[in-house]
Order: C-alpha cells, then sequence, then structure tokens
C-alpha cells in the first residue's frame, strides 16, 4: 500500500513538473479571426525585408475586396527563424471588405512573413 501510494506521488509530481517546462514559443505572428465552412483563401502575399544595420524598416500590406466580400480571418505567419519583427492591423481586418496589416522589423534586423486573407 505505502508503495502504491508512493508511485503514484512520483507520478502526480512527474506530470506536473513536466507540464511546467514547457516553454512559450517566442514568434510574433497575427491571427484574428475564425476560418470556418464555406471560406476561401482570398490572397496569399509574402513580405520579405533584408536586414539593414541600425534600421527599422516597416511595409504594409493592402488587401481590398469587392463589395459583397467580407474578410473572415487574417493570418500573418513568420516563416524562418525568429528576427523579433511584429505584425498588426493598422485598418479593416475581420468583418470588412479590406484590410491593412504592417510588419516592422527590430533595429537592425529583417522578416520574412506570409499574410493569409480568408473569407466569403
Amino acid at each position: 500500500m505505502v508503495k502504491l501510494l508512493l508511485v503514484v506521488c512520483v507520478a502526480v509530481v512527474a506530470s506536473l513538473t513536466s507540464g511546467a517546462v514547457v516553454r512559450p514559443i517566442n514568434r510574433s505572428s497575427l491571427s484574428v479571426g475564425y476560418i470556418t465552412n464555406g471560406d476561401r483563401l482570398l490572397h496569399r502575399h509574402y513580405l520579405n525585408k533584408q536586414p539593414v544595420p541600425n534600421a527599422v524598416q516597416y511595409q504594409d500590406f493592402i488587401f481590398r475586396g469587392n463589395a459583397t466580400t467580407r474578410i473572415a480571418a487574417l493570418t500573418a505567419t513568420e516563416i524562418g527563424y525568429s528576427q523579433n519583427a511584429y505584425p498588426w492591423i493598422t485598418s479593416g481586418g475581420v468583418g470588412y471588405n479590406y484590410a491593412t496589416v504592417r510588419v516592422q522589423s527590430a533595429r537592425g534586423l529583417g522578416y520574412y512573413y506570409v499574410i493569409d486573407v480568408w473569407g466569403r
């Protein structure tokens, strides 16, 4: 009985410590909205900037749909190793028929992102 209790305690401690070791991903990606049945990929665009010493670089991606288009989801996913850039939506987005996503690099670094626009 004591051995069984000891084994259970060790198993509980092992499960708690293994969960504490997980570290968050150090990536700066953007994911807004939900992709559901009936949605399709409206546009995919790759943004790439090479590093420039001591410079902060940015680039805007502009999507303009027609009057009946509605954006359901926007994703900006970093490709390759992280260079600490970050994307954000400056105008439009989910529920609109247009969106502007800006990607800005860290000082002295570049970036490589793929931006997907999903909708109906």
